[in-house]
């Protein structure tokens, strides 16, 4: 239809934490007290009840997927696990699922806080520049602290004539340019692991996730004579749309999107000050990383990394960064994250994968100071998306 966007089915299977818009109350929120820090020097772990450094220090997650009926829940088991808060990366839209967010939040004493989402429809109008302030003025002054950003955009969203809209569409800077005016940091997944751009056979590092969702292989074409993009066209449409805001926050989901070449993503945090990443979801790929690299790569962006997990808490069940064909019970929680904390707090070597299906093979940790940890932990996460621990102002 000319004048319009038209948003295609492959625009709602690459939105699996799509809105959620269901109502109902919330219930009570168990209490959580950050404990005191220590000083005492990081312990050369030699198992899972070895004692850890940074068991005491408070965690922000950054990158979570929450239904906004089970806010009270998730907290209680992300709270657990040691999460003082977690940002809900499906926050919804105005009208569509924040202001269920925002009660959520404060149900939950801002233990849950969140990102609002941006339709892409009317992109091709004459009015989208206003409908974008609009709705992010909107986000903004609905408490969301930042905008999320799925990788349906440069792999989902289909315009009139049947292409894929662009990560770096020029129509989308009033998007970017507006998020800087309202000091709203962009949290932004682009592209996917470079082996869903693979065929999907015996040597795909990652055939087993793709047989439990062949609708996640971006091999081949979306419709008959339109090939998807490869991993490197989408990777470099990322890296224009960062360079050309200055001014925006950008979070780089995922490891920057780049889990695979760590070399790359700190080449753009070499290039971009404004550039900053989460670890969500892919522990499993730069954590076969050689520790020594990665322990450098963490020392050397410390105030630039932030911790994420990519759990999704939903009506059907937990995902814990990635699955098969069913979600994850809750009793896999506790060794999922137990993982995360032994790989950057201990030297432990041959690590179980936390997420098995993304890859078995074993990770070494890498034994973070624990001035980094701190910031990996809260003190990124409290500087960029202006996130406030709970009982903080109290202990100052």
């Amino acid at each position: 239809m000319s004048g319009s966007t038209a948003i295609s089915r492959t625009y709602l299977r690459v939105l699996p934490w799509a809105l959620v818009l269901a109502a109902g109350a919330v219930a009570a929120f168990f209490a959580w007290r950050a404990p005191p820090n220590g000083t005492r020097p990081i312990p050369r772990a030699t198992g899972p009840d070895a004692p850890r450094v940074g068991a005491d220090i408070p965690k922000i997650d950054v990158h979570v997927h929450v239904a906004p009926r089970l806010a009270a829940r998730a907290v209680e088991q992300l709270g657990a696990q040691g999460i003082a808060v977690a940002v809900n990366a499906s926050g919804g839209a105005p009208g569509q699922g924040l202001e269920l967010s925002e009660e959520s939040a404060e149900h939950t004493g801002a233990r849950l806080l969140y990102y609002c989402n941006l339709s892409f429809a009317g992109v091709e109008t004459p009015e989208w520049p206003a409908t974008v302030r609009e709705t992010l003025e909107a986000c903004k002054q609905r408490g969301a602290r930042g905008l999320k950003i799925s990788k349906a955009l440069g792999l989902g969203i289909r315009l009139s004539d049947g292409s894929l809209l662009a990560v770096d569409d020029p129509r989308l800077d009033a998007v970017f340019e507006t998020c800087a005016d309202l000091s709203l940091p962009v949290l932004i997944h682009s592209g996917d692991p470079v082996a869903f751009f693979q065929p999907n056979g015996p040597e795909n590092p990652r055939r087993e996730e793709l047989a439990a969702h062949p609708e996640w292989s971006f091999h081949g074409e979306y419709v008959p004579g339109r090939p998807w993009p490869s991993w490197e066209q989408i990777y470099g449409q990322f890296e224009r749309r960062v360079l050309r805001h200055p001014r925006t926050k950008f979070l780089g989901a995922h490891f920057g999107n780049a889990a695979e070449d760590p070399r790359r993503v700190a080449a753009l945090l070499e290039r971009a000050p404004n550039f900053h990443i989460d670890t969500a979801a892919r522990l499993p790929e730069f954590g076969r990383r050689p520790a020594a690299e990665m322990r450098a790569f963490f020392v050397k962006w410390q105030d630039r990394i932030l911790f994420g997990s990519d759990t999704a808490v939903t009506p059907d069940g937990l995902t814990l960064g990635s699955r098969g064909e069913e979600h994850d019970p809750p009793g896999n929680l506790p060794a999922f994250f137990l993982t995360h904390w032994r790989y950057f707090e201990s030297d432990e070597a041959r690590l179980p994968s936390p997420t098995p299906i993304q890859g078995r093979t074993p990770i070494d940790g890498i034994g973070l100071p624990r001035t980094v940890l701190e910031k990996l932990y809260h003190a990124n996460a409290e500087r960029l998306l202006a996130i406030t621990l709970p009982g903080a102002d109290a202990e100052r």
